[in-house]
């Protein structure tokens, strides 16, 4: 009798040691399954991030530091780092878009130039400013450079633009268009600022414009602008 009950008892030791083994490895099962489900939706996470952060990184075309879309925003040209042309950098400048006259002339000589057509709107191509013009003298002029003034007629607002145009040369008799479209690796085009006034003022403008060259005094003259803003090339 004895021997059963001890056999007995064996039994239901053996049993309940199984179901707690058993039990166990179930826990332990779900614990890590819990830690699988946990480290994939970390790494889906981890990944979204990533592609957001990049999703915000943002064109910098002329290497100033300020993003194309700012550039925007602040009114300066993503084409140049330096929109004004005073010598400082866009992201230093606190006038971005207002530099002083940088022409410098001791001669009282007249600028033997005659200036056959300047436009700011109706180009074959997107509007910009573009200049034709002579060389009415007797000698090769070289060594030119601009200064020009943007005014808006209703709110007065003012821009103001310096640029060296290096590599225009015009020999006597010989007749030349400038283009101020940004497409300057082509010859006879500079940079122009079509995130300033020119490109979002919806009133009239007035451009008042120095051309010179070095041994004469600078040509003075005036463009006008209709209202509305100027067509911008896709």
């Amino acid at each position: 009798m004895n021997n059963k009950i001890t056999s007995c008892k064996t039994k239901k030791t053996t049993l309940a040691a199984a179901l707690i083994i058993s039990l166990s490895i179930v826990v332990l099962a779900g614990c890590s399954s819990g830690n699988n489900s946990n480290q994939a939706t970390n790494s889906g996470t981890s990944t979204s991030s990533s592609q957001t952060a990049a999703g915000k990184s943002s064109t910098d075309t002329n290497g100033d530091g300020i993003p194309d879309s700012v550039e925007k925003t602040y009114g300066t040209n993503p084409y140049v780092a330096d929109t004004d042309g005073d010598g400082v950098n866009d992201k230093e400048d606190k006038a971005p878009v207002g530099t002083e006259n940088l022409i410098k002339e001791a001669s009282a000589a007249q600028l033997p130039i005659k200036i056959k057509d300047a436009r700011v709107e109706d180009n074959a191509t997107a509007d910009h400013l573009e200049i034709t013009l002579t060389n009415s003298g007797n000698t090769t002029l070289n060594n030119f450079d601009i200064y020009y003034t943007i005014t808006d007629k209703v709110d007065k607002t003012q821009e103001s633009y310096y640029q060296t145009m290096n590599g225009l040369s015009l020999n006597a008799g010989e007749t030349k268009t400038i283009h101020f479209d940004n497409q300057v690796k082509e010859a006879g085009h500079y940079n122009g600022n079509m995130n300033g006034l020119y490109g979002t003022s919806v009133n009239g403008l007035t451009f008042d414009i120095q051309l010179h060259a070095k041994g004469y005094q600078p040509l003075n003259f005036q463009v006008e602008k209709a209202k509305g803003t100027a067509e911008v090339a896709d």
